[in-house]
């Protein structure tokens, strides 16, 4: 096809097309009184924005932001099973206890069952059982801070195998022992079995499955939980300085041995450590995005008169009330707020600087000869429509995300809605107000920020000179660069076979994208955390997570009650995600202490708990008894528990089977089909959040994409345009998650998270091209050339602001901002290259008829 040979668009128009018109109408004409008004009145309108944010943003502090940090209440789908067990085990057992673990290897390598070793490691015990602390004017020592089972602290090491040192004063005597199965290796001091594969790590075995050596020897232990909350954070501040004082120990080390080492605070200190660190880069980040808005909103052919620094200022300050009025209205209505709004601030200035420019560059369009309140009132009419399309479609979009399980997403969802609803009214009224009180000070010739200066109209240098046709640089190689070569036919058909082959590519990843979330990724390179990880998963890779098998409203001495808890304590050890040897059964103890199974007396049961001395001292905290004084056989038992450990997985898709397995294997349990046996663990509300990520992405993104296709097909109205630019909303957001998975990343809560605001950034490139393609009249061609140096410039504007932002977190160790800037960074690139190229080559393909241009714009 020629050019010669394209038409332009014919004049008549369907009862349709008549209704999208008058539609169109009706948004320009209102946003037209609006700007108008806002030029004639700007100190009204600015101070009713500030009035307005400030009784809004009043909610912060009453009645107050609400915040919640328990990760069970942030990501955990508030109605899954492993949620209503947590209470009951809370209410009974309590939360479970801080743990710490030291990994001892030989210094420089080598076999650790070595005498010289296990003196180190019985050292570090030592040093361990002797640490204290003081605390509200008291000594708080290891048997105070120690969780106990039975009369014992809970720790276990191999050296509790040996009555004393000249025990394991030979290599042979620690073998032989170590291969002496439960008679011989157990703890002494309690009789109970200690678990090889859970304190000897990196065995070699002879043919006859006897450890002949070993890389690693674990020592570890259990403290107390002395937790409140406050502000919605869960604090052991007791525990917190427990712990310190024995990172100090492990941190001194022990002569001849390497340790590697972990404690409950570890995952909050460094984590809360790559995040402090780039704080700094976060700044600096934000300062890009205003240095570069001012460069590029500026009218530098007039000198300093065109400078708009303050005009800038006043946009982003206009972001901050958004964000103010945000965190304000949700506190009113009672939503809590978590640690993940803490990138909102992010999203929204880049919306909100994505609105400056559309705005200032349809200001700078319109005729400067026209009277100034007609200027913002027409500027207005074409730019607040734009930026209502986006705005909109970004609000519907995220308030349809919130119908989501995940409490943390979905109170970020109602969040960032209205932060953006906020940020739309603050800039067609505050920013618009400053933009006419700027205008009226280049009227006068002042300078910028220091207005009190009058200075010359004029280029600085011959760079910046007005060009004759009035047009900058940027809007030459928009429209006539770039549109020049869009046109061309053979150029269409390679932008079309080009991006077929990206979506392609997108489809393939999609296909291939992951569902992952390790706990190792949040800890930044060079953490002591990273060596306890790489030791743990290299020496000891058989014993995973610790899970705990709970009886509830049952009689469990009766003979059916008794049966019961001996099947489940057998489904328990024969489950394929369990390792048998980790599990302590109260019930087959308690049965070989009495040599019977079948019906018993619970007095028999309560004496051989607490009995001193007794076989089942260490059982003692696995049975709830409804009073602990007085008769207490008579009452009753309200829960028991057996222990264990899940054997190792390290895919979140494997865990999530860990969990489902054993809930099967009780349920087939006979005898259990009211669910009096059920199994759980704290781990299991991650599993949870695992087990709910594919269908909670699905279901955000799809409803995310099902509202910005509605309000889309409401503002556009014309049906080539929506699915135009729909289709390349899909085929962004398919690129996005597709490429990430090339770049490594899986599918997680962080994820997901980015996602959404990727999506919501994204709608802004092709949104505002859609629209200035469907306001310009002409041949197709034409068409696409005008909207791309009418809308293109101010669209690669907002982009590029985001995108230095972006380029400055590439440099961070944090996982969450590395995840910020890859998923950022795919999404400036598709979304600029759909909106900018594929989507006006689309439109002059299959071009929508143009709205009738209103009265007052023409």
């Amino acid at each position: 096809m020629d050019k010669a040979s394209i038409k332009a668009v014919p004049d008549e128009r369907s009862t349709f097309e008549r209704f999208a018109d008058n539609v169109n109408h009706a948004l320009t004409g209102g946003f037209f009184r609006l700007g108008y008004s806002v030029a004639k009145n700007p100190y009204k309108y600015a101070l009713g924005s500030f009035l307005i944010c400030l009784m809004l943003t009043v909610g912060i502090f009453a009645p107050g932001l609400t915040n919640e940090n328990r990760s069970d209440k942030l990501w955990v789908p508030s109605d899954t099973q492993a949620q209503d067990d947590n209470k009951y085990v809370s209410q009974f057992y309590g939360a479970e206890a801080r743990f710490g673990e030291v990994i001892v290897k030989k210094a420089g390598g080598g076999d650790v069952l070595d005498p010289a070793v296990f003196a180190a490691v019985k050292t570090l015990v030592d040093r361990i059982e002797a640490t204290s602390m003081q605390w509200d004017g008291a000594t708080i020592g290891w048997q105070d801070q120690c969780l106990k089972i039975g009369a014992a602290c809970a720790i276990s090491h191999p050296i509790q195998a040996f009555a004393t040192a000249a025990d394991y004063d030979t290599r042979d005597e620690i073998v032989q022992t170590v291969n002496g199965g439960a008679g011989s290796y157990k703890n002494l001091a309690t009789g109970q079995p200690l678990n090889l594969d859970g304190t000897i790590g990196g065995q070699v075995l002879d043919a006859n499955g006897k450890v002949t050596s070993a890389s690693a020897v674990r020592v570890g232990f259990l403290t107390k939980i002395h937790e409140t909350i406050v502000d919605g954070d869960e604090v052991d501040e007791r525990g917190d300085a427990f712990e310190r004082k024995l990172l100090d120990v492990f941190e001194a080390g022990i002569p001849g041995v390497e340790l590697t080492f972990i404690v409950s605070r570890s995952f909050g200190d460094e984590f809360g450590a790559a995040i402090q660190s780039d704080l700094g880069l976060l700044q600096a980040a934000f300062m890009l995005i205003l240095a570069y808005a001012a460069l590029m909103l500026s009218r530098w052919d007039e000198g300093c008169v065109g400078s708009r620094v303050a005009v800038t200022f006043s946009g982003v300050v206009s972001v901050g009330m958004a964000i103010a009025a945000s965190y304000g209205f949700c506190s009113y209505i009672g939503l809590f707020f978590s640690p993940l709004m803490n990138v909102l601030p992010f999203l929204l200035l880049g919306i909100g600087v994505d609105d400056m420019f559309v705005i200032v560059n349809q200001y700078d369009h319109m005729d400067p000869t026209l009277d100034p309140a007609t200027r913002i009132g027409r500027a207005l009419a074409s730019a607040g429509a734009s930026i209502l399309v986006t705005s909109a479609t970004d609000v519907f979009a995220f308030l349809v995300g919130s119908n989501t399980t995940l409490p943390a997403l979905r109170n970020f969802c109602f969040y960032a809605s209205f932060g953006i609803l906020f940020i739309f009214a603050f800039m067609v009224t505050w920013f618009v107000a400053f933009l006419v009180l700027d205008e009226r000070r280049r009227a006068r010739s002042q300078g910028d920020v220091i207005c009190c200066f009058v200075t010359k109209n004029q280029a600085c240098c011959a760079c910046c000179a007005p060009r004759e046709d009035k047009r900058t640089r940027m809007e030459r190689a928009f429209g006539d660069g770039l549109g020049g070569q869009l046109v061309k036919p053979w150029v269409k058909g390679a932008v079309c076979v080009g991006f077929a082959a990206i979506a392609v590519g997108g489809f393939i990843g999609c296909s291939q994208l992951e569902i992952d979330a390790d706990v190792n990724d949040f800890i930044p390179a060079g953490s002591y955390v990273k060596d306890w990880f790489s030791d743990t998963n290299a020496y000891f890779a058989k014993l995973g997570d610790s899970i705990a098998v709970y009886s509830r409203d049952m009689d469990v001495h009766t003979a059916d009650g008794a049966a019961l808890m001996l099947a489940a304590s057998t489904a328990f050890k024969a489950d394929p995600y369990v390792a048998e040897t980790s599990v302590s059964s109260w019930i087959e103890s308690f049965n070989a202490h009495r040599g019977a199974t079948g019906a018993f007396a619970l007095a028999d049961l309560h004496a051989w708990t607490t009995t001193v001395g007794s076989s089942g001292m260490p059982f003692k905290g696995d049975i709830v008894w409804r009073n602990e004084t007085n008769n207490v056989p008579n009452e009753g038992i309200i829960s028991t528990r057996m222990r264990g450990n899940h054997v190792k997985s390290y895919k979140s898709d494997d865990k999530v089977k860990s969990m489902d397995s054993l809930r099967d294997s009780l349920e087939a349990v006979p005898g259990n089909g009211a669910g009096n046996v059920f199994a759980f663990s704290d781990s299991w509300l991650s599993y949870e959040q695992y087990k709910s990520i594919a269908s909670e992405a699905t279901r955000n993104i799809a409803s995310t994409m099902a509202g910005m296709v509605v309000i889309i097909a409401i503002l556009l109205i014309s049906p080539k345009a929506v699915l135009i630019v729909c289709l390349c909303l899909c085929l962004i957001i398919i690129n996005i998650m597709g490429y990430m998975h090339f770049w490594g990343q899986t599918l997680d809560s962080v994820t997901i998270i980015m996602l959404i605001i990727a999506l919501g950034l994204s709608v802004d490139y092709s949104a505002h091209i859609g629209r200035a393609f469907m306001e310009h009249r002409g041949t197709p061609d034409e068409r696409l050339k005008n909207s791309l140096a009418d809308m293109g410039v101010a669209v690669f504007n907002g982009a590029i602001s985001t995108f230095l932002a972006v380029i400055v977190l590439s440099s961070s160790e944090s996982y969450v901002f590395v995840t910020f800037f890859r998923q950022l960074f795919l999404c400036i690139v598709f979304g600029l290259g759909h909106g900018l190229v594929l989507l006006p080559v689309l439109m002059s393909l299959f071009p929508p008829k143009p709205f009738d241009a209103p009265a007052h714009l023409q």
